[in-house]
C-alpha cells in the first residue's frame, strides 16, 4: 500500500497540474503547451526524450524513459527501479537525473525532455533553492544541464507522455536498469498510434 504522505502529495500535485492547465492567468504560449493531450514532435534537428516515474505498492519507483525522433520514430528506451517510495515529486526529479545522465552517456547534444511532473519543470525553470532532498535532486540535475546545454526541458500533460507512463509501469519487470534498442511490447500499440496521429 501506498504510504498516505504519497498519496496526498500525489492528489495536491494531480491538483496543481489541473489548475495550471485551466488557469485563465497563464501566458498564451503557456496555457498552449499545458493544453497539448497527445506527442508532438520535436524540432527538426532534435531528438525528444519522454520521462515519467511509478510508484508501486512493492516499497520500490520505477522510471521509464524513451527517446523519439521528429518523425515520432523509436530510438531507444531505458527502464530503472529502485527501492524505497518517496514523494511523487522526488520519483519524478530522480527521473529527470537519471535522463541527462543516460541522453549524455549515449553522446546525444540536441534533446526535448518532456516529464509530466509540473512541479519538476518549475523548479529546474525557475532555479528555486530547495534544500530538501527533492531541491538536491533538482540542484543536481541543473548541475548536469550545465554540460548539455542544448537539452530542453519541457512540461507535458499526461496524455501525452503515455508511452514513458507505460515503460515506468513495466520497469519491475525488467532488470534494475534496462536498455531498449527494439520497441519493447508494452509501449508497441501506443507508438503506432502516436505516428499515425503525427501524419495526421
Amino acid at each position: 500500500m501506498i504510504p498516505k504522505h504519497v498519496a496526498v502529495q500525489l492528489a495536491r500535485e494531480v491538483l496543481a497540474q489541473w489548475q495550471a492547465a485551466n488557469g485563465s492567468s497563464a501566458a498564451p504560449a503557456q496555457r498552449q503547451q499545458q493544453q497539448q493531450t497527445r506527442w508532438q514532435p520535436p524540432d527538426a534537428d532534435y531528438l525528444k526524450c519522454n520521462l515519467d516515474a511509478a510508484i508501486f505498492e512493492e516499497q520500490m519507483i520505477g522510471i521509464g524513459m524513451c527517446i523519439q525522433d521528429s518523425h515520432g520514430n523509436f530510438i531507444k528506451a531505458s527502464t530503472k527501479w529502485y527501492d524505497g517510495v518517496p514523494p511523487p515529486s522526488e520519483a519524478e526529479a530522480m527521473g529527470l537525473r537519471e535522463a541527462i545522465l543516460w541522453l549524455g552517456q549515449l553522446g546525444l547534444s540536441k534533446v526535448q525532455i518532456e516529464l509530466d511532473g509540473k512541479l519538476v519543470v518549475d523548479n529546474i525553470l525557475n532555479r528555486t533553492n530547495n534544500q530538501s532532498d527533492f531541491g538536491n535532486i533538482i540542484h543536481m540535475c541543473r548541475s548536469l544541464l550545465q554540460q548539455f546545454s542544448n537539452f530542453k526541458i519541457n512540461f507535458v500533460r499526461k496524455q501525452a507522455n503515455y508511452v514513458a507512463h507505460g515503460l515506468a509501469r513495466e520497469s519491475k519487470l525488467y532488470a534494475r536498469h534496462h536498455v531498449f534498442d527494439s520497441i519493447p511490447s508494452c509501449i508497441n500499440s501506443i507508438l503506432l498510434i502516436v505516428k499515425k496521429k503525427e501524419k495526421n
